[in-house]
C-alpha cells in the first residue's frame, strides 16, 4: 500500500501519541525503545537492517539519494548493528540511518510505534497511550497548539482547543524541544499554556493512560456567522477522516443552506491519498486529482470519483485556508482545488511537502516508510518543493488568534462574501 506521508505527521502522531522520543532526547528518560521481554536476536536485526538498506538503494526517489552515498552509509552502519546488544541500541540505529536521507519524509518505526499508528489509522482501541490526554500540533514558533482534547480526560479541565503550550518544566519552547516530557509515564507535568485571549498561565497537569480508540475524529466543524460553514481537517491519516469529513459536513447542511464554506487545513499533517481524494469528490465531481511519477518514470493517476458530491455544497463557493503547516495530502488537498478552480487559497505558501511514502513492514514488527515517487497537480506541475501560493496572501501568525479573531478567516469571509 502506498500512502501520501511525512516524516513530519509520521514523528509527530507518534511523539504526541506514542511516546516516541529522538534518540538525542532520549538520555536520561524512559525509552519508548525498551526492550521486549524476548532476547535480542542479532540474525533478526541484521536481516532487518539488510532489507531496509536495500529497499532504499532500489526503490528511493531519489536516486543519488540526495547527496549521500548510501553503499558508504551501509559500510558505515553494519558493524554498529552487528556491535549492538540491545534492542533501544539497535533501532536507535535504525532511526539513524533512514534520518541521514535528511528529507523530512522517510523514517524508520519500531515495533511499538508501528503498531500504534496503525491502531490510529483503524480507528482502534488495541493501542493505549499515556500521556497528555490531547491531540497536538507543533507551530513554526515551536509552541505546541491543542487541537482536540479527549472527553472526559483530566486535561479537559485544563485545556481547550486553540490553547498553546509554550513551555515544560521550566523551558519555554523556543530554547528546548521538550514535547517529550508530556508522554511516556503516569505523574504530573508542569506547563505553560497560552490562551488566544489570556495571558499565560502555570498549570499543573496529570499524564494519564487512555486507548487510542478515544482520540476524537481530526475533523471540526463550526457555522460561522452569513451561514459560513467551516470544516478543520487536521489529518488524512486515518482510514475513517472522508467518513467523518462527509458526516461533519451533512451536519452542517442540516442546520440549514450554506451560503460558503470554508476548509482549513492549515494544521494538516497528511495522510493517506486515498481518504485527500475522497473529501475532494465531496466538493469536485469526477476529473483528475493529478499524479505520481517514481524516478524510472512510472505514473500513478489519481482521478476523484463521480456522483459523491454533496446536495447544497455542490456550487457554493469554498475558500481553502493553507499555509507553512499544511503538509504532505494536506498540500495537495489545497493544490487541487485550487488547480481545479473549486477554491480560492488564503493564508501562506505551503511547503511543498508532498513525496509519496511506501510502507515496507518488516520481520520483526518495524516499518519503513520510504519516499518513492514525485507529486504533479492537475496542470502538470510539481509540486515538491514549490508548494501552493495563496490567491490571497494573509501573513499572519494565524495559531495566536480565537477563531472568531483570525485575520486569514476574516480574508476569507470577505471573498467568499464577494462571491455571493
Amino acid at each position: 500500500m502506498t500512502n501520501v506521508r511525512t516524516k513530519t505527521i509520521l514523528v509527530a502522531l507518534l511523539a504526541l501519541t506514542c511516546q516516541i522520543v529522538p534518540a538525542d532526547a532520549a538520555r536520561g528518560q524512559t525509552s519508548p525503545f525498551a526492550d521486549p521481554p524476548q532476547p535480542f536476536k542479532l540474525d533478526r536485526a541484521r536481516q532487518v537492517f539488510v532489507r531496509t538498506w536495500q529497499f532504499i538503494y532500489d526503490h528511493y526517489v531519489d536516486p543519488g539519494f540526495n547527496g549521500l552515498d548510501w553503499t558508504a552509509i551501509r559500510a558505515e552502519y553494519e558493524p554498529k548493528v552487528r556491535a549492538a546488544e540491545t534492542h533501544q541500541e539497535f533501532y536507535n540505529l535504525m532511526v539513524e540511518m533512514v534520518g541521514r536521507l535528511n528529507d523530512g519524509h522517510s523514517v524508520f518505526l519500531p515495533p511499538q510505534q508501528a503498531g500504534a499508528l496503525q491502531s490510529y489509522r483503524l480507528g482502534s482501541g488495541a493501542a493505549s497511550v499515556t500521556g497528555l490526554a490531547a491531540s497536538l500540533r507543533r507551530m513554526p514558533d515551536h509552541s505546541l497548539l491543542v487541537l482536540q482534547v479527549i472527553p472526559n480526560s483530566k486535561a479537559e479541565a485544563v485545556l481547550r482547543p486553540g490553547d498553546r503550550i509554550v513551555a515544560i518544566e521550566g523551558v519555554h519552547l523556543d530554547r528546548e524541544d521538550r514535547a517529550h516530557l508530556l508522554y511516556g509515564q503516569a505523574g504530573a507535568v508542569r506547563i505553560v499554556v497560552q490562551s488566544p485571549k489570556g495571558a499565560p498561565r502555570e498549570v499543573l497537569i496529570e499524564r494519564e493512560t487512555y486507548s487510542m480508540s478515544v482520540i476524537p475524529p481530526p475533523v471540526v466543524i463550526r457555522r460561522l456567522n452569513g451561514d459560513i460553514g467551516y470544516l478543520a481537517i487536521y489529518d488524512f491519516l486515518s482510514f475513517t477522516t472522508a467518513m467523518r469529513a462527509r458526516e461533519a459536513l451533512l451536519q452542517l447542511l442540516r442546520g440549514g443552506q450554506l451560503n460558503g464554506l470554508i476548509v482549513d487545513v492549515r494544521a494538516n499533517d497528511g495522510g493517506i491519498i486515498g481518504q485527500m481524494v475522497d473529501v475532494l469528490a465531496l466538493l469536485i465531481d469526477g476529473g483528475s486529482a493529478g499524479s505520481y511519477v517514481g524516478r524510472n518514470g512510472e505514473v500513478d493517476a489519481y482521478t476523484i470519483p463521480r456522483g459523491r458530491t454533496l446536495r447544497g455544497l455542490d456550487r457554493a463557493p469554498v475558500v481553502v485556508l493553507a499555509g507553512p503547516g499544511t503538509n504532505s495530502a494536506g498540500d495537495i488537498f489545497a493544490a487541487v482545488m485550487q488547480a481545479r478552480g473549486r477554491a480560492r487559497v488564503v493564508g501562506m505558501p505551503t511547503p511543498g511537502n508532498v513525496e509519496m511514502l511506501q510502507a515496507v513492514r518488516l520481520t520483526d514488527g518495524s516499518v519503513l516508510w520510504v519516499a518513492v515517487k514525485r507529486y504533479r497537480d492537475p496542470n502538470g506541475r510539481l509540486l515538491e518543493g514549490q508548494g501552493v501560493q495563496p490567491d490571497r496572501l494573509v501573513n499572519v501568525e494565524w495559531w495566536r488568534y480565537a477563531l472568531e479573531d483570525d485575520p486569514q478567516v476574516k480574508a476569507a469571509l470577505a471573498l467568499l462574501a464577494q462571491s455571493q
